[in-house]
């Protein structure tokens, strides 16, 4: 019904400067993957942005009518037993009524369906929900490009592809799951430091102990 061109006005410029630098020969990543990068990745980011622009627009506008809305009902039934005119008529009077009458109704209706429309679809969960995996997809596209978070372990773009295209297929499942299901997701951020787990042999180490246990004797 609405063609991708009238959800991407003023449309961020990502693709073409993600694409750019892919096109470097500076990254040395092989052909094969640069096209995966163009045709798989570019593209997911690209209609995640065009759906959270799209939810972003229902949401939005089922809001205003709902707040709206509200607002005008009561105003209008204040006003339901006052003509505009001073010397108004009893017929005048019956027709204030009745104008008054059914676009408190039509109004009323409209906020009951606005409101019900967005609890039905949950736009404001899809909406969100979109809108941070589209920043988490572009967060992990630079990334990557930058050696940075996770990616600061590999040597080369080439040696953490596969790492890569597994993040961005993560996010993908993530914010399906997250839209059709009650369920959340596990992650929500980008990678950006690789911080140490509880049980790893860093945390657990004897140095570590050691100073844990001077840190408490000095509490003491």
């Amino acid at each position: 019904m609405c063609s991708n061109v009238s959800w991407c006005i003023n449309k961020s410029e990502f693709s073409s400067r993600f694409g750019q630098l892919v096109s470097m020969e500076d990254n040395k990543l092989d052909d094969i993957s640069k096209q995966i990068l163009r045709n798989r990745y570019i593209n997911l980011v690209n209609a995640m942005e065009v759906a959270s622009k799209r939810s972003s627009f229902w949401y939005s506008s089922f809001n205003v009518m709902t707040t709206t809305g509200s607002i005008i009902v009561p105003a209008l039934l204040s006003i339901q037993d006052r003509t505009f005119q001073p010397n108004a008529t009893d017929q005048d009077q019956v027709n204030h009524e009745n104008g008054i009458y059914w676009a408190t109704w039509g109004i009323s209706l409209m906020v009951t369906l606005s409101n019900a429309l967005l609890r039905l679809f949950s736009l404001d969960k899809t909406y969100i929900t979109r809108k941070i995996k589209s920043n988490h997809l572009k967060s992990e596209g630079w990334l990557f490009l930058e050696l940075a978070g996770d990616y600061s372990n590999y040597d080369s773009h080439q040696s953490g592809f596969i790492h890569f295209c597994n993040q961005i297929e993560k996010i993908k499942t993530e914010q399906i799951i997250e839209e059709y299901t009650f369920e959340s997701s596990m992650s929500t951020t980008p990678s950006y430091v690789n911080s140490p787990e509880v049980n790893s042999p860093e945390v657990n180490s004897p140095e570590v102990n050691s100073n844990r246990r001077n840190i408490n004797l000095t509490e003491l």
